[in-house]
């Protein structure tokens, strides 16, 4: 008869470890896709301001189509991509675009003395580090989910789950000097032409 109760102390001691870390992991889960959606609201911010840099840049370089085009392609794909796998591609290229942009301040006085592209750059500089604060928070979210479906019982417990290890979210900033660029401008237009 003792060996009932303890088998059965044992089993319901079993059952409830394995209860706690399974809800370990979909706490994590869930801290992962909370986190995420930070990182998608500071993408969203930067895709509000791509139209007002569009502007400003074809009102003062309005023969630089190929770069506003590459931005305005940008952005499309940018803001329609989904899943988080395309949309890091899809933000890489956006972060490019506007990187190109930026350049053409350079090239651009009255461009660069606009205050408007002032205010322009200086929101997007806080939405860059507001992006990199939510993507950091995001990976570090990541990784502690990661380590508990990786690990022991969560290797076994996420099939109950249907839960598997993300991926994280890399998108650094892309900053251009005048001369790569305009090596890059004078092949597109040759390429155009």
């Amino acid at each position: 008869m003792t060996v009932v109760f303890i088998a059965m102390g044992a089993g319901v001691a079993l059952l409830l470890w394995a209860a706690f870390a399974f809800n370990a992991i979909v706490k994590a889960h869930n801290r992962v896709n909370e986190s995420w959606s930070g990182v998608d609201v500071q993408l969203k911010r930067r895709h509000d301001l791509v139209p007002s840099l569009l502007q400003t840049v074809e009102a003062y370089a309005a023969h630089e189509r190929a770069v506003v085009n590459a931005v305005a392609d940008a952005w499309e794909t940018a803001s329609s991509s989904s899943g988080r796998r395309g949309r890091q591609a899809a933000e890489y290229e956006l972060s490019e675009a506007i990187a190109d942009a930026r350049v053409l301040a350079e090239r651009y006085p009255d461009l660069r003395a606009s205050q408007e592209f002032h205010r322009l750059q200086a929101q997007l500089a806080e939405v860059e580090g507001e992006i990199q604060y939510a993507r950091r928070i995001y990976n570090s979210n990541v990784q502690i989910f990661n380590d508990r479906v990786r690990g022991f019982p969560g290797s076994i417990l996420r099939r109950f789950g249907g839960l598997r290890a993300m991926g994280y979210f890399e998108l650094t900033t892309v900053w251009r000097s005048a001369t790569r660029s305009q090596a890059a401008a004078d092949e597109s237009r040759a390429a155009a032409a």
